[in-house]
């Protein structure tokens, strides 16, 4: 007999005014994983969904919501802003994580994957700063079943997870204008952790 075991799923997207051109594809294939995070839940495999966004100030969009009842991710719900706080939106998602599920996560009933996506550089954070960051990842690196990757193609980003302490096998580039592969090649890596086929990210050579 099969054990129950949960994903909680998280994703910081970006929606700076520099995803001008792409945010239309990236909310698209935003969906597409939704749909494949939901056509593979069953009752010993729930799934439930977090996705906030964020420019200039982090929004949350949906909050651990089960899977099933995530709606279509519209214009409205994620469209272009102004910078990119992208510490902020690690730092605050990881806080909220931290007042919610991260704790009872053991890998065994309960893991939690985090994907960070942007398409450029930190240049807007108010509350985070880089070492505030790297002290949150250095706390969980070895935490089992709480697994996170960064998706980025801007040399100054890659810049800035290697300030945090990103590993290079967590962080996916990829080219402006290779969205869709670049979403679909994470969305492999995370059901390859989901049903146990991999324990970890292993992006460094996409």
């Amino acid at each position: 007999m099969s054990k129950k075991h949960h994903l909680h799923y998280v994703l910081v997207a970006d929606k700076s005014g520099s995803m001008i051109g792409q945010i239309d594809e990236v909310r698209r294939e935003i969906n597409l994983q939704v749909a494949k995070l939901r056509n593979d839940t069953t009752e010993d495999n729930p799934c439930s969904f977090t996705l906030r966004t964020f420019d200039s100030r982090v929004e949350n969009v949906a909050v651990n919501v089960p899977i099933d009842k995530v709606p279509i991710i519209k214009h409205e719900d994620y469209d272009l802003g102004g910078t990119t706080a992208l510490f902020d939106a690690i730092g605050s998602t990881i806080v909220g994580l931290e007042n919610t599920v991260l704790d009872r996560i053991d890998g065994d009933k309960e893991s939690l994957t985090m994907i960070v996506f942007s398409d450029g550089g930190e240049n807007a954070s108010s509350d985070f700063k880089a070492d505030d960051i790297k002290k949150m990842l250095d706390k969980y690196e070895n935490k089992n079943g709480f697994e996170i990757a960064f998706m980025g193609c801007d040399p100054q980003s890659f810049s800035d997870m290697d300030r945090v302490n990103m590993h290079y096998d967590r962080i996916l580039q990829y080219s402006k204008g290779g969205e869709s592969a670049a979403f679909a090649s994470m969305s492999k890596e995370v059901n390859d952790i989901r049903f146990k086929r991999k324990t970890k990210f292993q992006l460094g050579d996409k």
